[in-house]
């Protein structure tokens, strides 16, 4: 296993140090300052992921092919250790990107995903789980505990630096779709449409 690198680093947990549901938000959840809204509509940078790319929107714009979730695709959104990151709104901060030792379950990067306040809500009142410790990170080896995984060393490489770049939090919204979204999206717990 390989040890994180740079600011904030500390015991690596691969995701889903899960907290019980509940009015109580503990320690271990981060939540993100919403983004506004209309500034993301209205030309500022965002990132979405629908299960088969991490998109980049703005002046520089770009895909990447990602993943998420076991590399059976067997868990939803819900469950605990296994599932692909929950459905909803989060904040990537630049400041928390961590260089790691290369290896192939992690790359050689890693930045946290900072649920909003609307996603923590969602995960506690209708998966009935808030998982945290989720990232956006490398890797050759597909599958992940509720990570976004960029599988391609170069495509990693890309992102990070973009992120690096850009130098500000950046919101990112998952939304399942295709065949990913019946796999992935918990039946009596859909994410609201657009």
């Amino acid at each position: 296993m390989s040890k994180p690198r740079g600011p904030g680093t500390g015991v690596k947990r691969h995701n889903a140090a899960v907290v019980n549901p509940g009015p109580k938000i503990t320690h271990d959840v981060v939540v993100a300052d919403p983004l506004d809204r209309l500034e993301a509509r209205a030309g500022r940078d965002r990132l979405t992921f629908d299960g088969y790319k991490l998109t980049w929107h703005g002046a520089a714009a770009k895909q990447w092919t990602a993943f998420s979730g076991l590399a059976d695709e067997s868990a939803d959104e819900g469950t605990k250790d296994e599932g692909p990151t929950p459905q909803g709104l989060f904040t990537v901060d630049p400041k928390n990107i961590e260089l790691l030792e290369p290896s192939d379950d992690w790359g050689s990067h890693r930045v946290r995903l900072d649920p909003q306040a609307s996603t923590v809500t969602r995960m506690r009142d209708c998966l009935k789980v808030i998982r945290t410790g989720m990232y956006v990170h490398g890797g050759s080896i597909q599958g992940t505990k509720g990570c976004i995984e960029l599988n391609d060393d170069r495509e990693e490489r890309e992102f990070f630096e973009a992120l690096r770049k850009y130098g500000k939090p950046i919101e990112l919204e998952v939304r399942y779709s295709g065949a990913r979204e019946k796999k992935y999206e918990r039946v009596n717990c859909p994410y609201p449409s657009v």
